[in-house]
């Protein structure tokens, strides 16, 4: 319980001054000096109290205004939670009031050698402004006990005397003071080398995050980084959209296979742009086909029309591909809508994939299609024609399915 109420206390010192912006160093110096204030607040009148006994009332009064002074520093730091006055004032004081308090209470041996608590100040400057700052505070330092020695002699005081105090204080808080600079600049140089094994972390995360979701669609990597082992879902209504390039066997049989495959990335690509612009989700390609969906994973009204419009797309960037590199290529389109089953199965090279009859339907009005048209179900013309301009076909027998109604997608009727 003492431990519990003890890390609540620290808690509350530790939030007593913070602001919501406040790096972690600006949190620890504000900690700190809240820490010294308050023991100033404890310490400094108790001196006052036994200088003032032991008839020293300079000494005394000196205690006094240095709590007094640093009650108003506190009181600063909490009310405007900026630490500028509060932390140049105990820097300054806590060099300056223990070498005062020492010439006034009878020099090294009358006073026990209170410049020695001088030597916070640089220790403290140390934490709040790094070691080269805290180097001047320290070199200040040894001109205070430098000069309390100078006053000791200049009264009269036994040299022998004098010198050990200057020699000890001096060697001990050398000593002490070149450890925790080391260890600061040590922590300093770990704390970078984290830092930037951090950055490295983020960046490689964010790759790793971007590669994902280059792969699956963003609820489902979400889910999958949840640790859901398998991932099934079932969308009553979605539209799905086939697409490969016509005559490609013969094509790839008189085309070097760098030059190939750059046309199937310029293509794709230009696909992959068209898709994203009307939030249809590419789902995959294989070979020269190329598979994509609107209504999943996230479920939308206009699913048909998306796809739709995806579609013309696809058609204008071929037709722009053609012009650009001298080429005759065409591409058969066909979609249909329905219900489709949707997920993630495996555990390794994975993809996210359609399932269903209302797929098989898509890939067989790609297949029974027309070059350069896009051809659609009974199911997919009923959704469009309100909007759009469609053109029926004689009922055909598609393999697997039986005779069926389909027809051809014209174009968006005009407005009116």
């Amino acid at each position: 319980m003492v431990r519990d109420a003890l890390a609540r206390l620290i808690q509350r010192i530790d939030n007593a001054a913070a602001r919501d912006g406040d790096t972690p160093q600006q949190r620890l110096s504000k900690t700190l000096l809240i820490f010294i204030s308050v023991a100033a607040l404890c310490i400094a009148p108790w001196g006052a109290w036994r200088f003032a006994v032991d008839g020293r009332s300079a000494a005394a009064a000196v205690a006094g205004g240095y709590a007094l002074l640093s009650f108003a520093a506190l009181a600063d730091l909490l009310v405007r939670k900026a630490d500028g006055v509060c932390r140049w004032f105990q820097a300054t004081a806590l060099l300056v009031v223990p070498a005062a308090l020492q010439y006034y209470a009878g020099g090294f041996s009358g006073s026990g050698a209170l410049v020695l608590w001088s030597f916070l100040s640089p220790v403290c400057v140390l934490v709040f402004a790094g070691p080269r700052a805290a180097e001047l505070w320290y070199g200040a330092f040894c001109i205070a006990v430098f000069g309390a020695g100078a006053l000791d002699l200049a009264a009269g005081a036994d040299a022998d005397g004098v010198l050990w105090y200057v020699e000890n204080v001096s060697l001990v808080t050398c000593i002490a003071f070149i450890a925790m600079r080391y260890l600061t600049i040590e922590r300093e140089k770990a704390r970078q080398a984290l830092e930037a094994e951090h950055q490295l972390l983020r960046r490689e995360q964010a790759r790793s995050e971007a590669l994902l979701l280059n792969i699956l669609p963003a609820p489902i990597a979400e889910r999958l980084k949840a640790s859901e082992r398998s991932i099934a879902d079932g969308f009553a209504e979605a539209t799905i959209l086939f697409s490969d390039i016509v005559g490609f066997t013969q094509l790839a049989a008189h085309t070097p296979p760098a030059e190939l495959v750059a046309m199937l990335n310029r293509l794709f690509s230009a696909f992959d742009q068209v898709a994203e612009r009307y939030g249809v989700e590419k789902i995959k390609t294989i070979g020269d086909a190329y598979m994509a969906c609107a209504g999943l994973p996230q479920p939308r009204a206009d699913h048909a029309e998306a796809v739709a419009e995806v579609a013309f797309g696809m058609l204008q960037a071929v037709d722009a591909y053609n012009r650009e590199y001298g080429t005759g290529l065409s591409i058969r389109i066909g979609i249909n809508s329905g219900p489709v089953v949707a997920g993630v199965i495996g555990l390794k090279k994975f993809i996210y994939d359609l399932w269903g009859d209302t797929v098989n339907v898509a890939s067989r009005m790609e297949s029974h299609g027309t070059p350069g048209r896009i051809h659609i179900s009974a199911a997919t013309m009923r959704l469009l024609e309100p909007h759009y301009l469609c053109e029926a076909r004689e009922p055909m027998d598609v393999k697997g399915i039986g005779r069926v109604q389909t027809g051809f997608l014209i174009g968006r009727k005009p407005p009116g």
